[in-house]
């Protein structure tokens, strides 16, 4: 009987049938223990190898481990007493070899939490024996698990096997950079593999994108994946796409980020990475609500629950401000997926939504330990520290932030705005030198010029602040401006151009309350306003950016006035006003912006 059965299992084994074959194999495996006559060590092994194989190809992790373990033990104990048939097997099926069976355990361990034992399972090979599988596994759980430079180290030289043999792999290339690696030095790796391809240039292209991506320099990572959608074979494809898209949204280009992600998505309709950052940026670009509740529509009818999914839900619970809803979706998310960095961002800004800062810093900092290449993470913990007067450390984050983007406009601005709104004269007086190189990487950034804006007007250059603002908005339409330009007219005594910017403001937001405001203020003879309109711009932003964007008739677009959706915004202007009774606020850190500002001067 018991031969027959054996033979029923292996028949199921082999057609796949791994849902069958675990009742069945649990049941010969039962009776051959309980009749030790006819049960045989080689027969006895096999059986637990397809019950431990098709509990792992069920993905029963916990139930699969256990049966593994047992299953390398009791091959160990074949080896010593140097059965034949143990060869025959690993010959006959070649899942069932040592090299195999110890990856499989080490899924089943990471699966389950517990990537120690994963990577000592997989060390137990000698290097030799390692396959490029194994070493992709081997790096993933040094670099996603292990603390410190060992860890770092270690994944490195993982990732670099994986190349010597399979020099296209993008994701050891990627994961390469994102540790630290010059971009050189994995590009040298690549091109000198035995097996690399000829010919393939673009991919030296992609590398030093890549590279400059993770280095902080996002716009010119974005040119550098357009050089090979305009140049190459490659264009519209849709990894190419999502790349361009994802750099142009890290660098706050969010218009035309939609416009890479969306055609990405309109013709791979299922590439949840694009889906994922598209939501964000509809969220960003408030004119996009229509496409952004059919996104999550189409999101919605998938019965498949992947971390992506969990995300985007969160993504629209954050738009609706159903903010406490909002985070049980990304706790899902993070609980599948603990390094999906956007949602990490997401879940920060949900707890500033709360008011929850602690919760939100928290938020960040894992955000910042595995992506410090991106802004939100500073601006995230900038707007914090602000909210608790912690001004001290609000503006170390501004000095963080202009070390890491040097090449950003989004950094300068944001280190701008905190020193205009100091009570430091000499602070105040060095917002302009900050503002000025964030308009001499990028002249048209709207932040900037709303933000130099002000700074004119303060100096009383009025129609300095007129002029720039004009010329912006010809180009650039935005609400925000359109009220600044409104307000400061307003104050100037010519309410025909002032009343124009406001229904131009109320054209693209009907709900428009500063053009609102500033219209009743022209009807109550010209007063200055209500309480909140004495500043040319609207609290909320720690970058000098508030409210949102219009898309732009042509060229690229820069905004950055998404808020983070507080329900008392955070008002920059608060520093000052804080600090008549906190002396801590009350004396700016000098050291750490004079430092930023001989910084900037040197990079020059």
């Amino acid at each position: 009987m018991e031969n027959a059965l054996f033979a029923n299992v292996q028949k199921l084994y082999d057609h796949r049938l791994y849902e069958s074959v675990i009742p069945a194999a649990s049941l010969l495996n039962t009776l051959l223990q309980n009749d030790r006559n006819v049960a045989t060590l080689e027969m006895e092994y096999q059986v637990m190898l397809y019950l431990a194989n098709a509990h792992y190809k069920e993905r029963h992790f916990r139930l699969a481990y256990q049966q593994l373990e047992s299953v390398l033990h009791t091959r160990r104990t074949m080896l010593r007493y140097k059965s034949a048939c143990l060869t025959a097997i690993e010959i006959m099926n070649n899942q069932f070899t040592d090299v195999e069976l110890r990856y499989r355990l080490a899924v089943c361990y990471k699966e389950v939490g517990e990537p120690g034992k994963a990577i000592s399972t997989l060390l137990a090979l000698s290097a030799k024996m390692r396959t490029p599988r194994i070493n992709m596994l081997l790096g993933r759980l040094h670099h996603h698990a292990s603390a410190g430079s060992k860890g770092k180290a270690d994944a490195v030289m993982a990732y670099k096997d994986v190349l010597k043999e399979c020099p296209m792999s993008l994701k050891s290339i990627e994961a390469l950079l994102e540790l630290g690696v010059d971009g050189i030095e994995v590009n040298s790796l690549v091109m000198n593999a035995a097996s690399a391809p000829r010919n393939i240039e673009w991919l030296s292209t992609w590398i030093k994108a890549l590279a400059q991506m993770y280095g902080c320099k996002h716009l010119e990572a974005a040119k550098t994946f357009q050089q090979l959608n305009d140049s190459t074979r490659l264009r519209r494809n849709e990894h190419l796409l999502v790349e361009i898209g994802r750099c142009l949204y890290y660098y706050g280009h969010n218009i035309q980020a939609e416009q890479f992600l969306s055609t990405a998505v309109m013709a791979y309709p299922y590439n949840m990475e694009a889906i994922s950052l598209l939501a964000v940026v509809y969220e960003l670009n408030e004119q996009s609500a229509i496409e952004q509740e059919k996104l999550f529509t189409q999101v919605s009818s998938d019965r498949e629950f992947s971390p992506a999914h969990w995300f985007v839900h969160g993504q629209k619970m954050y738009s609706d401000a159903k903010y406490q809803r909002g985070l049980t979706f990304v706790e899902r998310c993070l609980d599948m997926d603990p390094r999906h960095v956007e949602g990490h961002l997401l879940r920060g800004n949900l707890f500033i939504s709360l008011q929850r800062y602690r919760e939100a810093i928290e938020a960040f900092r894992n955000a910042q330990g595995l992506a410090p290449y991106r802004f939100e993470v500073y601006k995230g913990l900038f707007h914090c520290y602000v909210a608790q007067k912690r001004f001290k450390e609000a503006q170390t984050m501004c000095v963080w932030a202009i070390r890491s983007f040097r090449t950003s406009p989004r950094s300068y601005t944001m280190f701008g705005r905190t020193l205009f709104h100091s009570t430091n004269p000499a602070a105040k007086r060095s917002a302009r030198k900050f503002v000025e190189k964030a308009l001499k990487i990028d002249s048209s950034y709207t932040p900037a010029v709303a933000l130099m804006a002000e700074i004119c007007q303060y100096e009383g250059a009025t129609k300095a602040a007129i002029k720039l603002l004009e010329k912006q908005v010809i180009n650039y339409p935005n609400q925000n401006l359109y009220t600044l330009l409104g307000d400061i007219l307003r104050i100037e005594k010519e309410p025909i151009k002032a009343l124009d910017y406001y229904y131009r403001a109320l054209s693209v937001d009907s709900n428009c309350v500063r053009a609102i405001n500033g219209i009743n203020s022209l009807k109550m003879g010209g007063s200055i306003g209500a309480k909140g309109e004495g500043t040319a711009t609207e609290p909320g932003r720690g970058d000098g950016s508030n409210g949102m964007a219009t898309p732009t008739p042509s060229g690229t677009p820069h905004q950055e006035w998404q808020s983070v959706n507080c329900d008392e915004p955070l008002e920059m202007s608060s520093v000052s006003g804080a600090t008549h009774g906190n002396s801590e606020a009350a004396v700016m850190s000098e050291p750490l912006w004079q430092d930023a500002d001989i910084e900037m001067l040197n990079n020059e």
